[in-house]
């Protein structure tokens, strides 16, 4: 269990598993495993990616950033939807567990699925020092063509409304769109990435 600080001084937790023969004195190389949602969170428990991971001899850390299950009430709900913020988060929460000396601070990756893939873009490009890889899996990448797809969606039918009233729409806010899709700063990434999707993906099409 792994409780770190918010560069907004936000107070909260992760996981974090360590391999067989991990120590200060024999630092593993990590995996920064982000989970999906963004309105969802890691537990304490059995999770079978983590221990196939950790049997390969990495360590593994699930941070619960803002907008996770059970942390609104520490953020506000006006923070929901602060997605540069929940990157932020996973940010500073690596940079804090790094100072434990338990992990290989020149042997980082972030990997994710769905809002953690999104996550992991959004590592390879604003935080490229702090990685030496990424991969992203079913992610989300451009929220404004997510909201354009979304008008002639047929799986959820109300799902264009809700990303307008919560993200805003993007005519209006051309910035805040640019802010929160890593898409936009793909041009900054310099770390290998490995990128999956599905192509019946009805979120995020594939393309």
């Amino acid at each position: 269990f792994v409780p770190f600080k918010t560069r907004d001084g936000v107070e909260l937790e992760g996981y974090l598993t360590l391999p067989a023969g991990a120590s200060k004195a024999t630092p593993a190389p990590l995996v920064v495993l982000a989970h999906g949602g963004p309105f969802a969170r890691d537990t304490w428990g059995f999770d079978g990616e983590v221990q196939f991971l950790a049997s390969r001899g990495y360590a593994v850390f699930q941070p619960n950033y803002r907008g996770s299950t059970g942390y609104q009430w520490r953020t506000g709900q006006d923070q929901l939807y602060a997605f540069r913020r929940m990157h932020d988060d996973v940010t500073d929460g690596v940079r804090q567990l790094l100072k434990t000396g338990l992990v290989d601070a020149d042997r980082v990756a972030i990997m994710g699925w769905s809002f953690g893939g999104y996550l992991a873009l959004s590592g390879a490009a604003h935080d490229g020092d702090l990685y030496r890889c990424a991969v992203a899996l079913a992610g989300v990448y451009d929220w404004e063509q997510v909201i354009k797809e979304s008008r002639f969606e047929e799986y959820v039918r109300g799902r264009h409304g809700w990303l307008l009233r919560n993200l805003g729409d993007p005519k209006k806010n051309q910035a805040r769109f640019d802010e929160i899709s890593p898409l936009r700063h793909v041009a900054k990434v310099k770390i290998p990435m490995f990128v999956g999707h599905g192509k019946a993906d009805v979120v995020a099409n594939v393309n």
